[in-house]
Parts: structure tokens; C-alpha cells; sequence
């Protein structure tokens, strides 16, 4: 896959292009402290039967953080500047963990959204109820203890490292339950077919939680992932790719 940049807003958004150059358009979207990279599993399934677009959000991977804050609203805009770089109108997206909660706002405002699939996304401010104590809890040395290889990946591949400044942007963005936070109820103006998927040991997302969308999107296709946590992508990502491979039938 080949890499690029999109300046916007102060920062240089790295994005890498792949896969099979007429096939239909995927954009892939990473998890908070995650890169790119999060996909290296599911990469050799996906580059065979689709044009991938992988993202590494504003501030992690290779992107810098710029000059704005990092919410849920602007990571959505960032992705819309990059695609219209690119000319691209028609999409669907696979999103893991945050990756997910930005792809559920795309799905809410751009229309050329054809598929959406998120693993382990919170789509609603409810969903913190029982997270939010660990993440007003997230400092250095939580992240340094139980991240270390992230952390690791981040000095090595962000131009701009700042850790102290990273967690605290991804700590506000994680319990920002203003407007220009999670979607909430305004998914149910997702008019693409959604698959929302989850390991059924995710600590992250409860199954009761994931299972509520279907009070907004009553089509969603849901599915619960034997023999995984929140990593539904590194630990199981065999079932994940049968599931996409069905969804996309």
C-alpha cells in the first residue's frame, strides 16, 4: 500500500491506498491509541477483494495532531477532506473501536456511505456509563503499563509524539457528550446497511449496548464474536472476514 498526506487544519493526515484498484471502495479506521496498523490481520483478506483506504486519525500513526481539538465530529471531517482530496463520492467504511463511532457519523450526513461495519464501537453517550470511571482514571503511567506496545508504535511513528498531550485530547474526546460527540440517536438517519460487531468479552461494549441500535436501525445486522474481546479484528479476525464477506454479498 502506498502512503499520502492531507494537510487540513494544521495537521498531515497520513493515509495509505491499496488493494485491488477497481474494486469497490473501503475505508478503514483505527481504534484510540491504534494505527493503522490494527488491521495488519485482516489487511491480506481485504486488499484482494477491495480498494482500501486506511487512515491513520488525526494525531495517531503517522497523522499529527494539528490545531484543532480531536472529537468524534472533526475525526468525521478529516475523513471527508481526505476522500474529497481524492475524488471519492461512493464508500463504505469498516471502523474498529473509535474508528466505529466515526463511521456511524459519516453514515449519519454523507449519503454516498454504501456499507457500514464497526467492531466494538459506542455509538451513544449511555454507552460511558459503565467505562467512564476507567477513562477519567487514564493517565501516563495507566497507558504506559497496559499499552506499552502502542505507546511504543506512537514514539516510533508520529512525527509530533507528545504523550501527556495525546491521552488528554483522546480523554476529552472519549467523554464529550456534546454535539460534537457520539451520534446518539442521529443514527437512525444511517440509510447505508449497517454490521455492528463485538467480541462477547469486549469490556468496552456491553451486548446490551450494541443490541440497543437496533431500536434506531432496525435492519442492523448485529453480531457477537465467541472467543474474543474489544480486538474482535487481531483475535478472531477468520469470523470477521466471513461476516464481511457475507455482508457484501
Amino acid at each position: 500500500m502506498k502512503s499520502y498526506y492531507a494537510d487540513y487544519l494544521g495537521a498531515k493526515l497520513h493515509y495509505r491506498v491499496g488493494g485491488k484498484q477497481d474494486a469497490p471502495i473501503l475505508v478503514l479506521l483505527h481504534g484510540g491509541f491504534g494505527s493503522i496498523d490494527d488491521f495488519a490481520e485482516l489487511i491480506p483478506f481485504l486488499r484482494r477483494h477491495f480498494h482500501l483506504v486506511s487512515v491513520d486519525t488525526r494525531g495517531h500513526g503517522r497523522s499529527t495532531l494539528g490545531d484543532v481539538s480531536l472529537t468524534y465530529a472533526q475525526a468525521a471531517d478529516d475523513i471527508k477532506h481526505i476522500l474529497q482530496q481524492m475524488n471519492i463520492t461512493k464508500f463504505s467504511i469498516l471502523g474498529f473501536s473509535d474508528g466505529g463511532t466515526i463511521a456511524y457519523r459519516l453514515g449519519t450526513t454523507e449519503y454516498g456511505v454504501e456499507k457500514i461495519i464497526t467492531v466494538g464501537a459506542h455509538w451513544h453517550s449511555d454507552n460511558l456509563q459503565e467505562v467512564r470511571s476507567m477513562f477519567e482514571a487514564l493517565d501516563i503511567a495507566f497507558v504506559n503499563e497496559y499499552m506499552a506496545e502502542q505507546i511504543k508504535v506512537y514514539f516510533a511513528q508520529n512525527p509530533q509524539a507528545n504523550l501527556e498531550k495525546w491521552i488528554s485530547s483522546l480523554k476529552a474526546m472519549w467523554l464529550d457528550e456534546s454535539a460534537s460527540g457520539y451520534p446518539n440517536e442521529a443514527v437512525a438517519q444511517i440509510r447505508a446497511p449497517v454490521l455492528a460487531v463485538r467480541g462477547e468479552a469486549d469490556f468496552l461494549l456491553s451486548l446490551k449496548d450494541m443490541a440497543a441500535l437496533q431500536q434506531h436501525l432496525p435492519d442492523i445486522h448485529l453480531m457477537n464474536v465467541p472467543f474474543a474481546a474489544h480486538e474482535v479484528l487481531k483475535e478472531q479476525p477468520n469470523q470477521l472476514w466471513a461476516a464481511i464477506q457475507a455482508f457484501f454479498k
